[in-house]
């Protein structure tokens, strides 16, 4: 079988864009079937070993059908596509490839657990598109909110790269609470213009650090509370000083994915 070419980035972005202007009228196309060949031949198997490692059976054709479905599901709000979100972004591959994850973590649903014995690392997988059956914020949601805070702190060139980050950390929640070194380069792979100081900032006011997780998280809160201030909270408010502080700080920080220890 010959090996299928992957797209270049800017075919990458191109297809994205046809889906958030056409929508399921593109999967009729020459171009839309070859985006398909892609999902089978780039992501579809690392999509499905990561669902297994969850315990999650799901076959190539029903992974595909998630994708598709998640990328059509908000197409016609500009402000909630993914498709032109991916489009727009430096690495529209691995952008997708971490959104995609999320989207499998919704279906898989771990939402059937009392929502009082999760724990925090657990608590993205808990967060679906609905939200309705526990009361939670959906996950984009939870981005947005977040996003809103922490975009007030720091300077507006870094703005599209946070938010980035924060969506890779809503779709990858921790497996541990000691935030494993692998994790956190993988999430600084995906925004290298940020300094080893400033990804480790963004992820602690994202999920919290220790000892109190719940109480220094704007991710954890935002999901239970849409309508949470922090103003409101002494434990939150301190948390996003402590984050303003050390993002600034971290601006002359290395960016190497080698300096990591």
């Amino acid at each position: 079988m010959a090996k299928v070419g992957k797209f270049s980035n800017w075919r990458t972005r191109a297809i994205f864009t046809e889906i958030a202007d056409s929508g399921v009228d593109v999967f009729e196309t020459a171009e839309g079937a070859a985006f398909i060949e892609q999902l089978h031949a780039y992501q579809v198997a690392q999509l499905r070993e990561a669902a297994r490692d969850w315990g999650y059976s799901i076959s190539s054709e029903e992974t595909v059908q998630v994708i598709i479905a998640n990328l059509l599901s908000t197409r016609k709000n500009p402000d909630r596509c993914p498709a032109r979100y991916i489009a727009a972004v430096a690495e529209p591959w691995a952008y997708f490839h971490t959104t995609a994850i999320g989207w499998l973590q919704n279906e898989w649903g771990i939402r059937g657990a009392p929502l009082e014995n999760v724990g925090y690392a657990e608590y993205t997988n808990l967060c679906t598109n609905q939200g309705d059956e526990h009361g939670l914020t959906p996950l984009e949601d939870v981005v947005d909110l977040t996003f809103g805070i922490v975009a007030q702190v720091i300077d507006s060139r870094h703005h599209v790269a946070v938010r980035e980050l924060l969506y890779w950390i809503a779709a990858n929640p921790p497996q541990r609470l000691s935030y494993d070194i692998d994790d956190r380069v993988a999430a600084h792979r995906l925004c290298p213009s940020l300094s080893i100081e400033q990804v480790i900032a963004v992820i602690k006011i994202a999920r919290g650090s220790r000892p109190n997780t719940a109480a220094t998280s704007l991710m954890g809160q935002f999901l239970l509370n849409d309508s949470f201030r922090v103003s409101e909270s002494g434990s939150h408010y301190r948390a996003l000083t402590s984050f303003k502080n050390a993002f600034r700080a971290g601006e002359t920080g290395s960016r190497m994915l080698t300096d990591w220890v």
